[in-house]
């Protein structure tokens, strides 16, 4: 039997789970939607019989699109032969497993139609999200991004953080005297940017908490926070270094990454109208212990 350095029951959990990636969303699924007529006839090459039941080259394929990405990069000579091994396993496992009869266990039962719902619930999303999602729309959103330069702005800042209200006034006053900034910061700020002037590079409004946020991109590039700034992180004074918009890159480049964030999103809007047309009735956590 062939061996290769990872875990198969990644495999199997893996092509059963119902993971609303990037990688799902533009997997083509085993009915061989969107493939010519050759491809979906290589597709469907039945290489296996067990015990009269076909494997075919689908199958293999679906399994590899399922692993970690470290591992399907690694050349399909080397995949082939370790995957048909498992399935060959699994299923004379699972054979034996019908003929011992725990096949009726109650469990056994809810966890079969758990990985069942889970594949199926995969293949439709996938057919569903790719049916939704066109070029144009990609490209409408494109232009969207593109004209929006308040979304593609970041700012160099500079901050000093320390303890308290106070402190950060008496930091203020001692600026307005003309005192250094980035000597201020580098022996009065407590945060780990302080050593280098309290220097934090370019950042984007959405990657910082939104007090310090709004502070910060409301200032001139050069000011200074006239008061101070409190964040779960304390209290910060404020300077911003630069401004600058983020180059938009041509469609060609980032089409693709883009298709995949509208698939992820529209995956989450389609979760949502199943939820809300569903009539469900679960009990949380206190109810359950409760009930014990």
């Amino acid at each position: 039997m062939t061996t290769l350095s990872f875990p198969f029951r990644w495999i199997s959990s893996g092509f059963a789970c119902f993971a609303l990636t990037v990688g799902m969303m533009t997997m083509t699924v085993s009915s061989g939607w969107g493939q010519s007529d050759d491809a979906r006839k290589e597709m469907s090459k039945v290489i296996a019989t067990i015990d009269g039941d076909d494997v075919t080259l689908n199958l293999v394929m679906a399994l590899i699109s399922q692993l970690p990405q470290q591992y399907q990069g690694q050349p399909f000579d080397r995949l082939y032969d370790p995957i048909l091994d498992d399935i060959i396993d699994t299923r004379l496992a699972a054979a034996e497993a019908q003929r011992s009869g725990i096949a009726d266990d109650p469990l056994i039962k809810e966890l079969a139609q758990r990985a069942y719902d889970r594949v199926m619930a995969e293949a439709w999303l996938n057919l569903e999200v790719q049916s939704r999602i066109t070029d144009d729309m990609i490209e409408a959103r494109y232009h969207d991004i593109a004209a929006d330069e308040d979304g593609r702005t970041e700012i160099r800042a500079r901050h000093i953080l320390v303890n308290t209200e106070a402190e950060a006034k008496d930091i203020i006053r001692r600026l307005n005297e003309g005192e250094s900034f980035e000597e201020l910061a580098k022996t009065l700020s407590i945060g780990p940017s302080g050593p280098n002037g309290g220097d934090l590079g370019y950042f984007q409004r959405g990657d910082m908490v939104p007090s310090f946020a709004d502070a910060s991109f409301a200032l001139e590039v050069g000011g200074v926070s006239d008061k101070p700034v409190q964040t779960n992180f304390g209290w910060h004074v404020i300077k911003t270094e630069d401004r600058r918009v983020i180059p938009m890159p041509p469609l060609a480049e980032i089409g693709e990454q883009l298709g995949q964030a509208m698939a992820s999103e529209l995956a989450t809007q389609i979760a949502d109208e199943l939820y809300e047309k569903a009539k469900i009735r679960r009990l949380d956590l206190d109810q359950v212990l409760s009930s014990q």
